[in-house]
């Protein structure tokens, strides 16, 4: 059984790809249960209002995290059932091009990409396109999911500095690079990630002209058992009982109208 339909239905670990986390699973759905399915990138500020956002719809919320370009858009294309999706706009172009999300997309919030350090480098420098450079093909390893929240950021920084294929990517690599002294990995994630991993030194936000903020939207499941309901919570999300949350983890709420 895959791991995300393993986590709503109630079996062992929903895995994040996203900094490599494993999480607990949420209990089995039930019946009359809300089905949520996000990616990793607010899951902080999604857990911080989950029992407020219970109270205020009056339904339980089951909910599972992921990556978005990665097992939760391939669980979702496969046949996962669910009443709220909250993904990335172009994940959600590929999802109603198959049918599975109701017309209708609400923008829950943004988030810019940042650099989290891991090991020693207590000087290093990312506030400007030269420094972000010298820093990355210096480091022992560069950590990035390759289907994640901040893939258009790492994109757009291996592009501009033309440096894809000097870089030491360790995106695809179980578990962490080894250090030694005097070495460092930088990781390239959403903010709200870096700030929720203690591991991590928080270096800032990817400096503007390499920056490309993570759009985060909701939409409702074309086959959602409940749709009021599911329109009922993205109500919520989208009015002030998450905002402390957002800023908390170094997001910002989403655009009105969209």
């Amino acid at each position: 059984m895959n791991k995300i339909r393993a986590a709503i239905m109630g079996t062992a670990v929903v895995v994040s790809a996203a900094l490599d986390v494993q999480s607990a699973a949420p209990p089995a759905a039930k019946p009359g249960d809300v089905r949520l399915i996000a990616t990793a990138a607010i899951r902080d500020p999604l857990e911080a209002v989950r029992k407020e956002a219970e109270a205020v719809i009056g339904k339980p919320i089951v909910a599972a995290y992921g990556s978005a370009r990665g097992n939760l858009k391939d669980e979702i294309l496969t046949g996962q059932e669910f009443e709220v999706a909250i993904l990335l706009p172009d994940v959600d172009d590929e999802l109603e091009a198959a049918g599975k999300i109701a017309p209708g997309r609400f923008e829950i919030a943004r988030v810019p990409v940042a650099f989290g350090l891991r090991g020693e480098a207590p000087a290093l420098d990312v506030s400007s396109p030269d420094a972000v450079k010298a820093a990355m093909l210096n480091a022992k390893s560069v950590k990035y999911s390759p289907t994640g929240a901040a893939l258009m950021t790492v994109r757009k920084i291996l592009a501009t500095l033309n440096i894809a294929g000097q870089i030491h990517d360790s995106s695809r690599a179980r578990g962490e690079a080894a250090l030694a002294a005097g070495e460092y990995e930088i990781n390239i994630y959403p903010a709200s990630e870096i700030i929720a991993n203690r591991r991590l030194k928080d270096l800032g936000a990817v400096i503007a002209q390499l920056q490309v903020p993570a759009v985060i939207e909701a939409t409702v499941g074309k086959a959602a058992a409940d749709p009021k309901a599911a329109l009922a919570l993205i109500a919520f999300l989208q009015g002030p009982a998450i905002d402390q949350a957002l800023r908390q983890y170094g997001m910002e709420k989403g655009r009105a109208g969209n």
